[in-house]
């Protein structure tokens, strides 16, 4: 094969490998849409509910008269039945945008089905690397790239973790606040005692969730690999620290690659140490 040939076949493989990145992140763009639409109807569903509740309380509480009953419960009693019929909607309903990269007449795909999606995609990517069709530094190069989208989809998770996170929290505080003082109204008013009760219910279930899934933890460390990632991937751009003692740039990219794989390991150690029950993690830990 001559020289020409083989640049031809090198220009046409990384075209081909665009394309199948592209592919990848158009499915994960689907993904992000169907997870937000999951996370939308679990809202609604928590929502239209309480606020039907909370306009039920209100017909018992004394110092609401008939104009300020009528004020809040005609914007009020649609907009929790809005948000039913939007739970029930996207409940029957699931998915990502309407239609495939294939079939744009086709209904939405289920977050299931377009995770299927996306392993297939990424692994026909790695086996055609692994076929010889990129030489070793281009495939280090691809990891190197990999590495940069990791960095965002870290921070993303870590981001996700700390709003639930700080959700709970939330609950934990007001809560707390809420159930003190509808226990000293109770004495008083009978029916907020199963109010009393709910608030205390929801605030158990909150630092139940917090003690047992470690979401404070979980973003922080998926915060603190994306930052180490990022910071190897600058000190590599611009020749600093380990890599300014490199002898050559091949030399550089195998110690990134090198660096980023054991970040990575690193980070799937602890995520599963935090998944083990808190008895085995004590044993872990000593």
């Amino acid at each position: 094969m001559t020289t020409e040939q083989e640049q031809q076949r090198g220009v046409a493989a990384s075209e081909q490998l665009l394309v199948m990145n592209h592919q990848i992140r158009q499915i994960e763009h689907h993904i992000a849409i169907a997870r937000r639409r999951r996370r939308l109807a679990i809202l609604s569903y928590f929502l239209g509910p309480v606020l039907l509740l909370l306009l039920y309380v209100l017909f018992w509480l004394p110092w609401f008269d008939a104009v300020t009953l009528t004020a809040i419960c005609v914007p009020g009693f649609p907009l929790a039945i809005g948000f039913c019929v939007l739970a029930a909607f996207l409940s029957r309903n699931p998915g990502g945008p309407a239609g495939t990269l294939q079939d744009k007449k086709q209904g939405r795909q289920t977050e299931s089905q377009l995770e299927l999606e996306l392993a297939k995609a990424r692994d026909s990517r790695k086996l055609k690397v692994a076929l010889g069709t990129y030489e070793s530094r281009t495939r280090k190069l691809i990891y190197k790239e990999d590495a940069y989208a990791d960095i965002d989809k870290l921070r993303k998770d870590s981001k996700l973790y700390r709003h639930v996170n700080n959700l709970l929290q939330g609950v934990l505080i007001v809560g707390s606040l809420a159930a003190t003082g509808s226990s000293a109204l109770s004495a008083e008013l009978e029916q907020l005692r199963w109010v009393t009760f709910g608030i205390t219910f929801f605030v158990g279930v909150s630092s139940g969730f917090m003690g047992y899934y470690k979401y404070k933890e979980r973003s922080f460390y998926l915060q603190q690999t994306a930052d180490a990632i990022e910071h190897e991937w600058e000190a590599f751009e611009v020749g600093v620290g380990r890599y300014k003692r490199a002898k050559d740039e091949d030399q550089a990219l195998s110690d990134f690659v090198e660096e980023v794989h054991r970040l990575k390991s690193e980070q799937r150690k602890r995520q599963q140490n935090l998944e083990q029950p808190p008895e085995t993690r004590s044993a872990n830990e000593v």
